[in-house]
């Protein structure tokens, strides 16, 4: 029995409406996509979903208390648990520039967690 998926793809600013048919676990058809971009983002969204994820940690002697990060590249949805989990724990200290890598393989996804924001350090 053949089922249909929709999702709203996000590859281009055009935000194609792809219709993604289904027969259990396997994909058999994608429609709707106006690019080739679209094909490859509704398998990887069917296959594997990654998200962007954004948040803050502490950060110790900086001017302020929070500093602001993201993964430098979308990492696995099913880590989106555990990656919080590390975040909530996750310390720094002052001074730290825009851009630099907080940790380099990220809960375990081989994707960098990164600054966006500098912070002085406390006088």
């Amino acid at each position: 029995m053949s089922l249909t998926r929709k999702l709203t793809c996000i590859s281009c600013p055009v935000g194609c409406t792809l219709t993604l048919t289904l027969d259990g676990k396997e994909l058999t058809n994608i429609s709707g996509n106006q690019c080739p971009r679209g094909l490859n983002y509704a398998k990887d969204e069917f296959y594997n979903p990654k998200r962007m994820l954004t948040s803050t940690i502490r950060i110790e002697d900086g001017v302020i208390q929070q500093l602001p990060v993201r993964t430098q590249e979308p990492i696995p949805k099913e880590k989106i648990p555990l990656a919080m989990k590390i975040l909530k724990d996750l310390t720094t200290r002052a001074p730290v520039n825009l851009g630099e890598i907080i940790d380099a393989d990220f809960a375990d996804t081989k994707v960098a967690l990164i600054a966006t924001r500098s912070v002085k350090k406390k006088s």
